[in-house]
């Protein structure tokens, strides 16, 4: 009797383990404020339109602007001290050496660059259509570069980039060692932990995902433009994207090198300040 109930105890733990696995991957996790639609967090009050949040929001998330037409993270800097980060790879077997990252004092954008922030640029690159709170993507980086002098910057080295995701001590991810959990990064969109993604979340949607630091969307939304790291010819991004299947590239270390002069959906940029 006993071994025919602890069975169906199991059966009904694996059953709900499923229920909660389909939930989760169906629709991402939305903080205070947003509500899960389709792929994206939008403002509560709002609806979905072709993969873009529409209408008059009634609330917004932790940080983000009520506005007439959307949820939009305000602009805001970190200031990273002048220091070193370093790390070692993951298999040490095969590149027993560790890799460093030293730069000065620097300044970087708390957030992505919104599709609200690009269109005040009126000499800026016109991007595909998107809603206000929606991370800028499909620039290339020439175009990224004059955005973000535009703003009185310049895009990050590999090395600040690397800086401001790792911190002093070797991390996972940029906000510490726990899983990669959907809650924490917007990835695999259209698999693991939503359905149906038409391009990146609303920035700042994943706030359990922030660096140390206290900086945003590191980790997947869109990769980010840096300004080296790359061959000739070549341009690296760094920090995964919501089309990432799986979290190994939301890992700081991971780099893409993509053909100079390329665009996606999946990259987008954050700038850089001198100190």
């Amino acid at each position: 009797m006993l071994d025919r109930t602890g069975a169906l105890l199991a059966l009904a733990g694996a059953a709900l383990v499923v229920v909660l696995a389909t939930t989760h991957r169906d629709v991402p996790r939305c903080p205070a404020g947003l509500i899960p639609l389709g792929a994206r967090c939008c403002g509560d009050g709002q609806r979905l339109e072709q993969g873009l949040c529409v209408g008059a929001p009634t609330r917004c998330g932790e940080g983000l602007e009520l506005r007439s037409d959307g949820c939009v993270a305000r602009p805001a800097r970190v200031t990273i001290g002048a220091g070193e980060s370093s790390w070692k790879p993951p298999d040490t077997t095969v590149a027993p050496a560790g890799e460093t990252a030293k730069t000065p004092a620097f300044a970087i954008d708390v957030y992505e660059v919104t599709r609200a922030a690009w269109s005040t640029c009126a000499t800026c690159a016109l991007l595909p259509p998107g809603d206000p709170g929606q991370a800028a993507h499909s620039m290339t980086r020439d175009e990224a570069r004059a955005y973000c002098r535009s703003v009185g910057g310049r895009l990050p080295t590999d090395a600040e980039w690397l800086r401001a995701a790792i911190g002093e001590a070797e991390k996972r991810y940029p906000w510490g060692d726990p899983d990669a959990l959907c809650l924490r990064a917007a990835f695999a969109l259209d698999g693991r932990c939503a359905r149906g993604a038409l391009g990146p979340d609303t920035v700042g949607a994943r706030p359990w995902g922030k660096s140390t630091a206290g900086l945003h969307d590191l980790a997947g939304n869109v990769a980010e433009w840096v300004d080296d790291g790359a061959p000739p010819g070549s341009a690296a991004v760094r920090g995964g994207s919501f089309r990432e299947p799986d979290a190994t590239s939301l890992r700081p270390r991971w780099r893409r090198v993509l053909p100079d002069g390329s665009r996606h959906d999946w990259v987008g940029v954050r700038c850089a300040y001198d100190r």
